[in-house]
């Protein structure tokens, strides 16, 4: 446990270092977002709800960018002196890294639905006072023709994202290369927005054909996602720099 809040704390202090990148993200997605609600955009008359209007984003061509804007700097080079430092075992780097997409991941989610919260909370005052369903903060409660609830979207939103910068620090690990690495992520998730529909289905439908099933699915893939990170981890050489990486 010990072990685990000394993690915390590094990646704390590491986010500290940039927090104007989570600033200007934050304050970009919150301007979009307010424009998205005016009358004179297409995007209103796709959503009644919180949830609608997060969707209506689109995830796989608008969060995943995003998301990946605030991971990527952070990537640091794995021969970093400062890492170095502070660990003396793969393993705890490994880990380090792991620890750095959860933590990434709860500011940006919370990015996500803050802005999105305060923007469908100034459309409904503005503009459009008879939207049903929505009410501000997380007092939402779903009509019972609702496609589920928003606090299982939260969670179903939060483990997405996770499995995201995962799947990009596992790239990394085997490229070597930040920018490529992010490419083929947000690719695969365009992939699957127009094949498998792997991502909609977890959004859309997980919470009423098999939301017990979804949770245990999810887990594996990080699971999996994070043995495959320890080991590459494990198999870095980091006496050699690479400049391009």
């Amino acid at each position: 446990m010990k072990m685990f809040y000394k993690y915390y704390t590094y990646c704390l202090k590491d986010i500290r270092l940039k927090w104007m990148l989570f600033w200007i993200v934050a304050i970009f997605m919150i301007m979009l977002q307010m424009i998205a609600v005016f009358p004179i955009t297409s995007v209103v008359t796709t959503w009644h709800t919180l949830k609608d209007f997060i969707l209506a984003s689109r995830y796989e061509n608008f969060y995943t960018l995003l998301f990946l804007i605030l991971l990527a700097p952070f990537s640091s080079k794995d021969n970093d002196w400062l890492l170095l430092r502070r660990y003396r075992h793969r393993q705890q780097f490994a880990t380090y890294k792991i620890c750095f997409v959860f933590i990434v991941t709860a500011f940006f989610s919370a990015i996500v639905f803050g802005s999105s919260m305060l923007s469908t909370a100034l459309a409904k005052w503005l503009f459009y006072p008879y939207i049903t369903n929505y009410s501000a903060l997380l007092l939402y409660v779903p009509e019972p023709k609702e496609n589920g609830s928003l606090l299982y979207f939260m969670y179903m939103f939060y483990c997405v994202t996770v499995i995201c910068g995962l799947l990009y620090i596992v790239l990394q690990q085997l490229l070597r290369n930040n920018f490529i690495s992010a490419i083929l992520v947000m690719v695969l998730f365009m992939v699957d927005k127009i094949t498998i529909h792997i991502v909609p289905i977890f959004f859309y439908k997980s919470e009423l054909t098999s939301p017990i099933s979804t949770f245990f699915i999810l887990i594996a893939v990080m699971v999996l996602l994070i043995n495959t990170i320890h080991y590459l981890v494990n198999k870095l050489d980091f006496y050699v720099r690479d400049d391009d990486s």
